[in-house]
């Protein structure tokens, strides 16, 4: 049942029976007054008709009083006639008196008195002498007979007043009795009702009290406080149903925005922090005054092969190697310790307890190490790195953008240096990385404004003397620093994105100059060009060099793709090792640059039989002098001429070098001992000077 009809029932069933009650009362009170009437009404009949018996008693006496006193002289027919007149009339009225109701005793006294009547009326009769009788009742006779006649009447009188009190009076208490019993019922029925509402009322109370407390629990965070009656049908059951539902929404819209807080302050893909959370992290830490007890270290770690691992095997194995380098990190911490992901393979780790340089190191390499592990992906094991530059926060730094550029200056610092390593920021890390940014800078200017071009460096044979083709190299003419070798910008160029640009200008110089030296009849077979292994894992690069040479109207042998061996040594699914094979089915030749100063594999030489090896200068300068460095270039040299490759030897720069490398079975030589790098027009100059014009050399 609803509370509405639980609260209005009791209220209208109370004011019907008030209106009920109130109704009877006033029925008994009318009924009672009629009663009294009717007492009344019939008590003044009978008292009427007892006046007239006694009239006509009188007047019967009179007559006959008279009649025995012989004062008149009456005929025995007038005389019988005029008694029974009034006899007939009290005998009239005696019938108006037993048909009036009465108590018991005013019937029965109504029935002595008629009684006593026929009595005297025989004796008087007799008097009359309008019966005939031997006995003749005497004055005194009639007189007594009359006498108990009149007491009868009298007493009979009494009665009926008397019945008529008692009447009265019975209806009064009856009347009384009534309003008395609908009183006690009214009050009766009101507690009960009474009773009911407020146990009804003291149950609403406590059950909206309740509610009320939930919803108080509820509004505090309490979301899982239980609620009470949701099982009842009634209006509290709605109410408590809907502050379940508010609770269950609360709860939800609580739960969705820890969520949204998670997710706005953490990484989705390792769940560790964010960018954001770390600068708040290390804005608290900003409170924590620096001391030689208490250091803060911030440690930027970048991932080693990671995109070139992500290229190759997908998005979902770059997420494992991701999610496997945050659980190495996060165990090399402590447990108030922060580790963050900030970029794509970035981490930063936050130390709050630092100690001395050399903890900090060791936890640096121990995190290089843990990243470093192996890990299964696919059924293969997958190797990445990891390089780790250091910064301390400052006392009174307030700045975290600061402190996390100081870290990044320290990380490019490490991987510079080689990868796989830590590196500790300082003032002069600073001034280097500004200075290397501002040279960045004036590089893009540089590639904008043509600063940057092409020298070339003669290749030659060492037994005939010829021009074997030239090895294309980068040179910057800065407008204040002048001409700058390759060391101080081409590693610049590659970590920031202008390894293609510079590439393209220095392809382009390369082709140019083959058409123009062709077009002179010089002897220009080749040019050699140095690619990255990053540009070589681009599946662009073939489609590239085939669009420009196709336009120069020049062939893939023309052009020579000088790598790293380093590129050799990868592991099989290194996307630049498809790269290269694609470039030898064109017609491109593959010279390995540097050869000795890495860790190429012979199976890999084996298995790409690139067309030349390049012996770096190391193993080249001073051969003539050195008997163990001779075993070691006569090795490097016989391996090359057993796997039919083309050995070259680079930095040569005597005669005496020259004379030894061509005992030891090499011939090809490049170097200051043959010509140094020159821009186009000067090797044009120096092929005319050493060549003169050959009109069979192969045109543009």
């Amino acid at each position: 049942m609803s509370i509405k009809r639980r609260i209005l029932g009791p209220i209208v069933l109370l004011i019907v029976i008030g209106i009920v009650g109130a109704f009877w009362v006033s029925l008994a009170a009318i009924r009672t007054q009629n009663a009294i009437q009717d007492a009344d009404t019939t008590t003044m009949r009978t008292l009427q008709a007892t006046e007239r018996a006694q009239r006509i008693r009188v007047e019967i006496e009179d007559q006959l009083s008279q009649f025995l006193e012989f004062n008149t002289v009456e005929t025995p027919a007038r005389v019988n006639r005029n008694h029974q007149r009034f006899v007939t009339a009290f005998r009239n009225v005696w019938q108006e008196l037993r048909a009036a109701p009465g108590s018991p005793k005013q019937i029965e006294m109504v029935a002595q008195v008629e009684e006593q009547f026929e009595a005297w009326n025989t004796e008087a009769t007799i008097a009359l002498g309008l019966l005939t009788d031997t006995h003749i009742p005497s004055h005194n006779r009639l007189d007594h007979l009359a006498r108990r006649l009149e007491l009868a009447l009298v007493a009979l009188e009494q009665e009926v007043r008397l019945s008529a009190a008692n009447a009265n009076q019975d209806a009064r208490q009856r009347y009384v009795q009534q309003v008395v019993v609908v009183f006690i019922s009214m009050i009766v029925i009101f507690l009960v009702a009474g009773s009911t509402f407020i146990g009804f009322g003291s149950q609403l109370v406590r059950s909206l009290t309740q509610l009320a407390a939930a919803m108080e629990r509820i509004r505090s965070g309490d979301f899982d406080t239980p609620v009470s009656y949701v099982d009842r049908r009634d209006e509290v059951g709605k109410i408590a149903r809907g502050v379940a539902a508010f609770s269950y929404t609360l709860r939800d819209l609580s739960a969705a925005k820890t969520r949204i807080e998670h997710l706005a302050l953490h990484d989705q893909l390792t769940n560790l922090p964010n960018r954001r959370a770390l600068q708040e992290y290390l804005e608290h830490c900003f409170d924590l005054a620096p001391s030689s007890e208490h250091r803060v270290a911030v440690l930027h770690v970048d991932l080693d092969r990671f995109k070139q691992i992500n290229d190759l095997m997908g998005h979902a194995a770059g997420d494992e190697i991701l999610r496997h380098a945050a659980r190495a990190m996060q165990q090399q911490i402590g447990a108030d310790d922060l580790t963050a992901r900030v970029g794509g393979d970035e981490f930063v780790i936050v130390l709050r307890q630092a100690g001395t340089d050399a903890q900090v190191e060791c936890i640096a390499n121990r995190i290089i190490e843990a990243v470093s592990q192996p890990i299964e992906i696919w059924g293969d094991f997958v190797h990445v790195g990891a390089s780790v530059g250091i910064a301390f926060l400052m006392a009174g730094e307030t700045d975290p953008a600061r402190i996390l550029s100081n870290a990044d200056i320290a990380l490019y610092v490490a991987k510079s240096k080689g990868r796989g390593r830590a590196s500790f920021y300082n003032d002069a890390t600073r001034a280097r990385f500004e200075g290397n940014m501002a040279l960045l800078k004036d590089l893009r200017c540089g590639l904008d404004n043509g600063e940057i071009t092409a020298f070339f460096q003669p290749q030659v044979d060492g037994v005939t003397g010829e021009v074997i083709g030239f090895e294309a190299l980068a040179r910057w003419r800065h407008p204040e620093r002048g001409m700058l070798d390759p060391g101080v910008f081409i590693t610049l160029a590659f970590e920031h994105g202008l390894g293609d640009r510079l590439t393209e200008r220095i392809v382009s110089d390369a082709i140019a100059a083959l058409l123009e030296w062709r077009a002179r009849g010089l002897p220009a077979p080749s040019v050699s060009v140095n690619f990255s292994a990053k540009q070589l894992r681009d599946g662009g690069l073939v489609e590239y060099l085939d669009d420009t040479l196709f336009a120069a109207a020049l062939e893939p042998e023309d052009i020579a793709i000088e790598v790293l061996e380093s590129v050799l040594f990868s592991d099989g699914v290194d996307p630049a090792l498809n790269t290269i094979a694609q470039l030898q089915k064109r017609g491109y030749k593959i010279e390995l640059d540097d050869f000795g100063t890495g860790h190429a594999s012979i199976s890999n030489l084996r298995r790409f039989k690139v067309d030349g090896i390049k012996l770096d200068k190391d193993f080249v300068a001073g051969v003539d002098q050195d008997a163990e460095q001779e075993v070691i270039l006569r090795t490097m040299i016989d391996l090359c001429r057993n796997l039919d490759i083309v050995c070259l030897a680079e930095g040569v720069e005597t005669e005496a070098e020259k004379n030894k490398l061509i005992s030891l079975g090499c011939s090809r030589f490049q170097g200051y001992g043959v010509a140094r790098p020159m821009p186009q027009d000067a090797v044009t100059e120096w092929l005319e000077t050493q060549y003169g014009r050959h009109t069979t050399a192969k045109a543009g």
